[in-house]
């Protein structure tokens, strides 16, 4: 079984048969080559997702944007509320979870691929499509205006055309980007210190390694600081030791494979390495306050 087959991406595809109820819109809603990009307007798209939506991993990259209303939403262990001139981007394969959308909610929300920004932007290399980026960007009024301008356009394009020729898609879908990297990078915090940038370090090795390193003392090693002094810092800045983000990470992970796998518990627990099953049960239980079997129960009880 190779690494994809184990930790699987859902693509919009798979997300269309399991997170929305189908209805007479069907058709409309997703033309020629959806699976490369999709978008469509808040307001049209809420009412026919099954939410809350339970931790995935998506394929494509996901964007949600505001200009009224209220998201909630958690990626990776960050939970967010999005209100008017909000924007998240959930980077390709990165763990997000839709929990609600105010039912007056105006916006947008959109799914492309890498493939489809590689041909769009070229050399380009933008920071928040990374898996370790800050999802969450706040616009002001005129970049909402410029923002929201351009995935009006994309939504019309979409509407009109599908996704499978991109002659209009990419040049939009370009000044999207280039616009929304002029805010992310205008926001970036030009003062850090040693201690922000160690717990900004872990979360990155936290979120890419965690498949293969589960002991804190391993990831302070990588670190180059000793594991008194990474459990102090965490701590200190962030409210959870090392430990604690760890096993909440395994729990996360676990969660998108009882999802979105057939893996048995038992296979769950030793990809996420664990000895034995009930070792791993009693780790899933002190975090999510059930067993993997009734989460697993509930979310198809939930998606059915």
């Amino acid at each position: 079984m190779t690494n994809g087959d184990v930790f699987p991406a859902i693509s919009p595809e798979m997300a269309r048969e399991r997170f929305l109820i189908k209805n007479e819109s069907w058709s409309e809603r997703f033309k020629d080559n959806f699976n490369q990009f999709i978008i469509a307007p808040l307001e049209y798209s809420w009412p026919v997702i099954k939410l809350p939506l339970p931790p995935s991993r998506t394929s494509n990259h996901a964007l949600i944007m505001l200009t009224s209303g209220q998201v909630d939403l958690t990626v990776g262990h960050q939970a967010y509320t999005l209100t008017g001139q909000d924007l998240v981007l959930v980077p390709a394969l990165q763990i997000f979870t839709l929990n609600a959308i105010r039912n007056d909610s105006v916006g947008f929300m959109c799914f492309f691929s890498q493939e489809l920004v590689l041909s769009t932007v070229g050399d380009a290399d933008f920071d928040f499509l990374k898996l370790t980026s800050n999802p969450h960007i706040s616009l002001s009024a005129q970049q909402t205006t410029f923002v929201n301008n351009i995935l009006d356009r994309l939504t019309i394009e979409y509407t009109e055309n599908g996704s499978a020729k991109t002659d209009l898609i990419r040049p939009y879908l370009l000044a999207l980007l280039t616009e929304i990297n002029r805010v992310y990078t205008g926001a970036v915090a030009t003062k850090i210190d040693a201690g922000d940038r160690l717990v900004q370090r872990f979360m990155d090795l936290l979120t890419t390694q965690i498949r293969e390193t589960r002991l804190a003392s391993q990831y302070a090693e990588q670190l180059n600081v000793s594991p008194n002094h990474l459990n102090k810092v965490i701590k200190s800045r962030t409210g959870k030791s090392p430990s604690v983000w760890i096993d909440e990470r395994v729990v996360l992970e676990a969660k998108v494979l009882l999802f979105q796998s057939g893996l048995t518990i038992a296979q769950i627990a030793h990809e996420m390495g664990f000895d034995d099953q009930s070792t791993f049960g009693k780790l899933f239980r002190k975090y999510a306050q059930v067993s993997p079997t009734d989460f697993r129960r509930m979310i198809d009880s939930d998606q059915s």
